[in-house]
């Protein structure tokens, strides 16, 4: 019980860390002047 558990928690991270990039987010992240949108 305690593997599969482990090894869903894995699967879930390795997920969020490697999956594809889209566009749009790319785009969010490179644009400079959008600093006053990211909440700080």
């Amino acid at each position: 019980m305690e593997t599969w558990i482990i090894l869903l928690l894995l699967v879930v991270i390795l997920w969020v860390l490697f999956r594809p990039i889209s566009k749009k987010e790319l785009d969010r992240y490179n644009d400079k002047d959008n600093w006053s949108n990211m909440g700080f």
